[in-house]
């Protein structure tokens, strides 16, 4: 099997990440802090170690580390614990359903930051939105899921600070490989099973400017079990119930892999190989960034075929992975165009892809004219 869908999760995962899941399932699986056995104080220290490791990704404390299953409670917990019905919020149109249909069930008033079709922000129509909406916070990707098109943060977020926006940057597929500016950013969200490499089951954020938050998620948290009230010291406040010490842990041997190695280099340098030989290919539509490289995810449509069909063949003839469709992403469709198609056939690699696996993929796509 050749795996080119990284995008969705990294696969396959660096062996000490497959021996972290089987040394937690004997040695973790216990309630983090909630008695005063050995066990439970080391799985205690261990997930702490862990909120550290994944704080000095970005330069920040351990406290600013909250933990949830995944990216999409993580978003869920900040867009409930921050949006109510009614307020403005600004995001871009590369936005995952984890963002908009959050949004959209909270009946918050989306707005869409305005972006031409070379994938460049309007500055000027942005200014006039901001100055006409007031918007309350901007959630926006570092890195589209779909088109790999790294998004100016920097600017937004700097611009958007001038009104007082709350900046929360869905960071789920860069973090761990791509440098992260966190001036004027509030809330980075992350996934551990994709650019960190870990298992499914943890993710979270960095809450770096305390941004008071409703909570949304509330029960035991080992502490204080007399008060009905959630305990106020951050993370606990946001964590309660059991955190999951098993794939916990594996994000803890994760990050000390990754961060000795340059994954986003490798990247780099399939995304320029399969671009270059799409190219070579008559009825290849490209979904490029005008003056940028995609950060190691690459879309494209072929001829006027329906991309899931395209998608069915690489599985079925060639036991190649990619993802088709509209990859979760619903103001992608107007805004590229892609009706005609259904959508795009999406590239993702990983540190594991090679470019003999991208040659395969291109022998196979020629085999389709």
């Amino acid at each position: 099997m050749i795996y080119f869908d990284n995008a969705a999760t990294t696969f396959p995962k660096f062996k000490e990440v497959y021996e972290a899941l089987e040394y937690a399932g004997v040695n973790y699986a216990f309630n983090a802090g909630r008695g005063s056995y050995k066990k439970a104080k080391l799985i205690l220290d261990m997930i702490e170690d862990t909120r550290s490791k994944v704080s000095k990704l970005l330069n920040s404390t351990s406290d600013r580390v909250v933990f949830t299953s995944s990216a999409t409670e993580a978003l869920n917990n900040l867009i409930y614990g921050l949006i109510k019905e009614g307020d403005e919020v600004l995001i871009s149109p590369f936005e995952h359903n984890a963002v908009v249909r959050t949004l959209h069930n909270i009946n918050a008033k989306i707005n869409i930051i305005p972006f031409n079709k070379d994938l460049e922000l309007d500055e000027v129509k942005f200014k006039d939105l901001l100055v006409i909406k007031q918007p309350k916070a901007i959630i926006i990707s570092h890195i589209s899921n779909v088109l790999g098109y790294m998004l100016p943060y920097e600017k937004i977020f700097s611009i958007g600070k001038k009104v007082n926006t709350i900046n929360i940057l869905d960071a789920a597929q860069s973090l761990g490989e791509y440098d992260i500016d966190i001036n004027n950013i509030d809330i980075v969200v992350f996934a551990g099973h994709k650019s960190l490499y870990a298992m499914f089951g943890v993710a979270g954020y960095l809450n770096l400017t305390n941004v008071s938050l409703k909570t949304i998620k509330v029960g035991g948290t080992g502490s204080d079990s007399l008060n009905l009230d959630m305990p106020s010291i951050m993370p606990y406040r946001y964590e309660a119930g059991t955190n999951n010490s098993i794939a916990i842990y594996t994000l803890n041997k994760a990050i000390d892999v990754i961060t000795k190695l340059d994954i986003k280099k490798h990247k780099e340098e399939l995304t320029n190989y399969l671009i270059s030989k799409l190219k070579d290919i008559p009825g290849i539509k490209l979904y490029l960034p005008k003056n940028s490289l995609p950060c190691g995810i690459v879309s494209f449509n072929y001829k006027d075929y329906i991309a899931n069909d395209i998608g069915s063949i690489l599985a079925d003839d060639y036991d190649i992975c990619v993802r088709t469709g509209y990859h979760c992403v619903p103001f992608l469709n107007d805004f590229l165009d892609l009706n005609k198609n259904k959508g795009t056939i999406r590239v993702s690699f990983s540190y594991f892809n090679t470019f003999a696996e991208i040659d395969k993929l291109i022998d196979a796509l020629k085999g389709m004219e």
